[in-house]
């Protein structure tokens, strides 16, 4: 098992579960027990103000849309970049550029973060969950291309992530497969 806590999972073009069609997902955990991420390119229909309801008393500052993170039911999330507030998504060791992510689904972090439009956030409903060697055997198959995760990406405009990421990765590939100027490559010959 190569783990990919820490890295996003964009779905592949041939990927046929529907629930991950175009995806994104931020990878929390990934060990012997399983998988355990969120959908962060897909916006629900719910607002954030909408999500906290009573439990903020006044109007959020933030006007948020609560993302869908999966189809497995699951408490109100934030992905956000405010450290010491809930707990680090993942060791720095596995990506520096990542290590500024941080996630919390405590009411009061929660409240904290809908006044705060300073820092950067991504409310999410829900989560992506696999079971123990399921995410594996589906990167096994191609179900998943893994790229490495970065808060500029997570925070972004959700709509081009996808595409962009799969553009990405496959530059990656192609990159790999075609040998280098140092190894005597001459386009003209083929």
């Amino acid at each position: 098992m190569d783990p990919v806590e820490g890295c996003f999972l964009v779905a592949s073009p041939y990927l046929s579960d529907s629930n991950f069609f175009r995806t994104v997902v931020y990878v929390i955990r990934h060990d012997s027990e399983g998988a355990f991420g969120v959908i962060i390119n897909r916006p629900g229909s719910v607002s954030l103000e909408d999500a906290m309801g009573e439990s903020m008393g006044h109007a959020s500052k933030r006007k948020d849309d609560v993302y869908l993170g999966g189809p497995v039911e699951g408490p109100l999330l934030a992905l956000h970049g405010m450290a010491g507030l809930g707990d680090p998504c993942m060791a720095a060791a596995v990506s520096p550029q990542a290590a500024t992510i941080w996630l919390t689904s405590d009411e009061d972090h929660l409240r904290l973060l809908v006044e705060r439009t300073d820092v950067a956030a991504r409310f999410v409903s829900g989560y992506s969950g696999w079971g123990p060697g399921q995410l594996d055997a589906e990167l096994r198959v191609g179900g998943w291309l893994v790229a490495p995760a970065t808060a500029d990406v997570l925070f972004s405009d959700p709509s081009p992530i996808w595409e962009t990421l799969v553009r990405q990765q496959g530059r990656s590939v192609l990159a790999d497969l075609v040998p280098s100027v140092d190894e005597g490559f001459d386009p003209q010959v083929n």
